[in-house]
C-alpha cells in the first residue's frame, strides 16, 4: 500500500514538473524561432541600386530573427536564355535542397518576373514580397497574386520635368535614353502616360538596345543647347555590349558633356549626371522589409495593396552644377548636393550634433562672459559711486582727474563744504543729515554736463571737475552752486536752509603742477570759510 501511494506521489509530481514546464518550453522555441527569406535581386552589388534596396531592406526587418539569403541574377550584364537557365538551375537546387524558405523577396523586374515563372513549382505557398518594379502592369499582376504583395516604382516624372523647365528654360527638347529591358518596357510605358499629359512636350526616344555603340556616340555628339537628356535605362546597346549604371552614365556624359542629363533613379551616381529627384530605393526597400517583417509576424499579404507612393530624394553633382552655371538658391530645399564645396552651412548639416553642441557652448561662453563683463561694470560703477547720493564718489573724481593730467589736459577743481553740516547731526540727527547730503547731490547733479561733472568726497565735502578751465566759467559755476542751494531743502524735520561754501583752483591757470589742482582748491576753499562761508574764492585770489 505503502510504494503504491509513493508511486501516485511520484507520478503526480512528474505531471506538475512537465505542466509547468511545458510553457517554458514553448515560450523558448518562439525566442529561437528563426525565419528564413530567399531574397532574388535582378542585378548584382556592384549595381548602383541594389547596396541601397539590401540595407533598407534590413533596416526595415530590424526587430525579428532572420536569415536571410541574397541570389543575384545580375541580369544587366547576364540576361541570355543560358544565363536564366544557369541561374534556374542554380536557384532550384537550392531551394529543393533546403526547402525551409519562409518567404521570398525579389527586387526589379527580371526577379519579379523569373519568380511570377517559376513560383508554382518552386515556392507556392510562400509569401512574397515585391520592390522596385518599373512595369506596373507586371506590378499588379504580381500583387493579384496569392499571398503576395509589394512596392511599384513611382518615379516622378512630372516633378523632374518642373525642375527641368525652371533650371533650365531654354532647353524644350527632352531626350529619353532607355532600353529593350524588362526594366526599360517599364519606364517607357511610364513616360508615355506622362507624355499624354504634356501634348505640347518635343522629345525624341533613344533605344540604346537598337544602336550600336558607334551609331549611339553619334546621337550624342549630336545633341545641343535645346536640348535636356532624361537618362531611364541604359544596359545594353545593339551589339550585346552591357553597360554599368556608372559606365552608361560616363558614356553619355563624354559623349554629350553639354547637356545636362537627368534621372529618375540612383541620380547619385556621379560620373556626369547633373541629379534629379530620384526615386529612393533605401526607402523601397526599408518598406519591404516592414511588409515582410508583418507577414512573417502572423499579417496577410492578401491584406496588403500595392505601394505605389513617389519615394523620392533630391540629389545634384557639385561639378556639373558649377559646370552649367546653377546656384544652391535655384534647387528645391531637399536637395542633397554631392561633392558640395565646403561652407558653414554644409558643415552644420553634415555635423549637426557636433554644430548643435558648439553653438551652445559659444551661447553659454556669451552668457557667461556678458554676465561677468556686466557684473564687473556694475562693481567697477559701485566702487566708483557713492552709496548715498548715487553721485561719483572720491574714487571716480581721482581717476578723472588723473586722465586729465595723464593727456595733459587743462581743468578746474571745486571743492564745496555744507556750512555748519556738524549742527544739522546734532540737532536733527543723523538721519536728517543724510537727506540733506542727498538733497544737495540731486541739485548738483542738475548743474551736470559734459564739461562740468560733481563727485561727493565723503561728510558733507562735495567736489566738481570742468574742463575747458577760464575764469568766467569758474565764477558761473560757482554762481550757479549757490543758486540752486538757496532754496530750502525738504527733510523729514521740515525745511531747513543752508549756506554752501566753495574754493576753485585751475591747471594751468592757477598753477603748471596738474597734481597740486587739489590742493590749491581746498586752500581757496578754506579762504572762503574764514571770511564768513556762504561764498566761492578763486585760488588767484588767493593770497
Amino acid at each position: 500500500m505503502i510504494k503504491v501511494r509513493r508511486c501516485f506521489a511520484l507520478t503526480i509530481l512528474a505531471m506538475i514538473i512537465i505542466v509547468s514546464c511545458a510553457p517554458k518550453a514553448h515560450a523558448q522555441d518562439d525566442l529561437e524561432r528563426q525565419f528564413r527569406v530567399l531574397f532574388i535581386s535582378s542585378y548584382s552589388y556592384s549595381n548602383a541600386t541594389v547596396p541601397d534596396q539590401l540595407e533598407g531592406f534590413k533596416k526595415g526587418m530590424e526587430g525579428i530573427n532572420s536569415d536571410i539569403t541574397y541570389e543575384f541574377m545580375d541580369s544587366d550584364k547576364y540576361y541570355g536564355a543560358i544565363d536564366i537557365q544557369n541561374f534556374d538551375k542554380y536557384v532550384k537546387y537550392k531551394v529543393f535542397s533546403a526547402r525551409d524558405y519562409d518567404l521570398i523577396a525579389v527586387a526589379d523586374d527580371t526577379a519579379l518576373r523569373y519568380a511570377i515563372n517559376n513560383r508554382s513549382m518552386m515556392f507556392p505557398d510562400l509569401p512574397m514580397v515585391f520592390m522596385g518594379i518599373n512595369n506596373k502592369t507586371e506590378a499588379v499582376t504580381a500583387a493579384a497574386m496569392k499571398n503576395a504583395t509589394g512596392i511599384a516604382e513611382s518615379p516622378d516624372f512630372e516633378g523632374n520635368y518642373a525642375l527641368m523647365r525652371a533650371l533650365f528654360p531654354e532647353r524644350y527638347h527632352m531626350v529619353v535614353v532607355l532600353d529593350s529591358s524588362v526594366a526599360g518596357q517599364g519606364d517607357y510605358v511610364e513616360f508615355m502616360k506622362f507624355k499624354e499629359n504634356h501634348p505640347d512636350l518635343e522629345y525624341n526616344i533613344v533605344n540604346t538596345s537598337y544602336y550600336t555603340a558607334k551609331g549611339l556616340e553619334d546621337v550624342f555628339k549630336e545633341l545641343g543647347s535645346k536640348d535636356i537628356i532624361l537618362f531611364l535605362d541604359f544596359t545594353t546597346d545593339g551589339e550585346k555590349n552591357n553597360y554599368s549604371l556608372q559606365n552608361a552614365a560616363d558614356f553619355i556624359s563624354d559623349n554629350a558633356p553639354k547637356v545636362p542629363i537627368f534621372r529618375l533613379s540612383s541620380a547619385n551616381i556621379e560620373h556626369g549626371v547633373f541629379g534629379g529627384i530620384s526615386y529612393s530605393n533605401y526607402e523601397a526597400g526599408k518598406i519591404a522589409g516592414e511588409t515582410a517583417k508583418r507577414i512573417l509576424n502572423g499579417e496577410s499579404a492578401d491584406n496588403m495593396p500595392l505601394q505605389t507612393d513617389m519615394l523620392t530624394d533630391t540629389y545634384f553633382e557639385q561639378s556639373v552644377l558649377d559646370k552649367f552655371g546653377i546656384k544652391y538658391s535655384q534647387l528645391p530645399s531637399d536637395s542633397v548636393i554631392l561633392n558640395e564645396h565646403w561652407h558653414f552651412t554644409r558643415f552644420y548639416r553634415d555635423n549637426k550634433m557636433i554644430s548643435n553642441l558648439v553653438f551652445v557652448i559659444l551661447i553659454l561662453l556669451v552668457v557667461m562672459i556678458t554676465f561677468l563683463y556686466s557684473s564687473n561694470r556694475r562693481r567697477k560703477r559701485m566702487l566708483r559711486t557713492d552709496f548715498l547720493t548715487k553721485m561719483p564718489n572720491r574714487m571716480k573724481i581721482i581717476e578723472d582727474m588723473n586722465q586729465a593730467i595723464g593727456q595733459s589736459q587743462a581743468y578746474g577743481l571745486i571743492m564745496l563744504d555744507v556750512d555748519h553740516f556738524k549742527d544739522i547731526n546734532d540737532t536733527y540727527g543723523h538721519s536728517v543729515g543724510d537727506e540733506v547730503i542727498v538733497g544737495v547731490g540731486q541739485r548738483l547733479k542738475k548743474l551736470t554736463d559734459r564739461n562740468l561733472t560733481f563727485a561727493r568726497l565723503g561728510g558733507d565735502e562735495f567736489c566738481g571737475l570742468f574742463t575747458k578751465p577760464d575764469h568766467q566759467k569758474a565764477r558761473k559755476i560757482c554762481e550757479e552752486i549757490l543758486e540752486s542751494t538757496k532754496k530750502p531743502f525738504k527733510t523729514s524735520k521740515g525745511d531747513l536752509k543752508l549756506t554752501v561754501s566753495i574754493g576753485c583752483a585751475m591747471y594751468p591757470i592757477d598753477t603748471d603742477d596738474s597734481e597740486t589742482v587739489l590742493e590749491c582748491a581746498d586752500k581757496a576753499l578754506y579762504v572762503t570759510k574764514g571770511k564768513g562761508r556762504n561764498g566761492y574764492t578763486l585760488f588767484n585770489g588767493v593770497d
